[in-house]
């Protein structure tokens, strides 16, 4: 018996909802939004054993109010489930009916219920079954560092960048990892121009690393590619206001602590570059190296890193560079991402460059 595939998936933002609670109390998903929440569907399941699985889930409130987590018990609006529950005064303020058709309430397991961990941001952090043998507490550990946020400060200023957690897997990331060490790499090189040609330029007193292209002949590719349209591409719409409709090629780094690192640069300076939009950068093991961090010196002095399988995009356009890693190896994925002006100009200077050539 597995998770089915839809509508709660990994990584993508669970999809909207509204309920009331039998005390009258209104819920929308984007009224949750800046806090992280258990969504427990109980569909899937008779009223009967919906009762006995909420007393289990509020006999754990005080550990999910500890850890900034909030409680969504769903529930459908049927009869047998507003009979059950409509004089339970433990369950009245709690208990959400959705409002949403029995058969899209969220049922993921053929009787049984699951239980789905969103961050602030309403992606899917985690699901996992909860059968009458789950340690909800145990199981909801293992998982709680992906939401956890660290204390908030009083910023002055801070650079435009956006740093998007649980783009990719844990799995995935580790694949690209290893298909990086089993595959040829080579110096990362720049992109420079000289006499009216653009040219890749080795200069390792600037950017020191290893790079290998992921090829779209290689199956992880795809994967990449299906990310970014539907977890970066939806967020930089959100944010600033761009269609995404295309991707640079593709890249895996890695910075050693032997001196990986790349000095302050633009990445559309050069006139075969000025089509590249915004840079994604997205971290596949943050914890297991030590520096590295992006900065952004036009407007603080604050290192930048996203948690593994996050990402942080920006502007091409801004000035950043990536420190020294001082300890272990940092493995990043790379690429620039723009929409149809971009698109437009990097077509234009193609084709000065056939005429040139000609």
């Amino acid at each position: 018996m597995g998770i089915a595939p839809l509508p709660f998936v990994i990584g993508n933002r669970a999809p909207e909802f509204v309920g009331a609670t039998a005390s009258g109390r209104f819920f929308s998903l984007d009224a949750q939004a800046g806090r992280p929440a258990l969504i427990v569907p109980l569909g899937a399941v008779g009223p009967e054993a919906a009762a006995n699985l909420l007393g289990r889930l509020i006999a754990i409130l005080p550990q999910l109010s500890e850890l900034g987590v909030d409680l969504l018990p769903l529930a459908p609006a049927t009869m047998p489930f507003t009979e059950r529950f409509s004089t339970d005064r433990s369950v009245i303020d709690l208990l959400i009916y959705l409002t949403t058709e029995p058969e899209v309430a969220f049922r993921q397991l053929d009787g049984a219920a699951v239980a789905v961990l969103i961050d602030r941001s309403a992606r899917v952090v985690d699901a996992f079954a909860l059968g009458e043998q789950t340690d909800i507490s145990q199981t909801l550990a293992s998982s709680i560092g992906r939401v956890r946020s660290s204390a908030p400060t009083i910023r002055s200023a801070t650079a435009p960048a956006l740093i998007i957690p649980n783009v990719a897997s844990p799995g995935l990331c580790r694949a690209l990892i290893d298909h990086f060490e089993a595959s040829p790499h080579e110096a990362g090189v720049m992109a420079s121009f000289r006499d009216g040609y653009a040219h890749a330029k080795l200069d390792e007193s600037k950017k020191k690393r290893r790079d290998m292209e992921l090829t779209p002949d290689s199956l992880l590719h795809a994967e990449v590619v299906s990310l970014l349209g539907a977890r970066i591409a939806p967020e930089i719409k959100r944010v600033f206001q761009t269609d995404i409709l295309n991707a640079d090629r593709i890249l895996i780094a890695r910075y050693d602590d032997t001196g990986g690192y790349f000095r302050r640069h633009r990445d559309n300076a050069a006139p075969h570059t000025a089509f590249r939009e915004f840079a994604v950068s997205l971290n596949l093991n943050t914890d297991e190296y030590e520096g590295g961090e992006l900065m952004f010196a036009e407007f603080d002095d604050d290192r930048y890193n996203p948690p593994a399988g996050g990402a942080i995009v920006f502007s091409a356009a801004l000035l950043h560079e990536a420190a020294p890693v001082t300890k272990g190896s940092r493995y990043v994925l790379l690429t620039f991402l723009g929409g149809a002006e971009a698109q437009a100009r990097h077509a234009a200077w193609s084709e000065s460059q056939n005429t040139k050539v000609s």
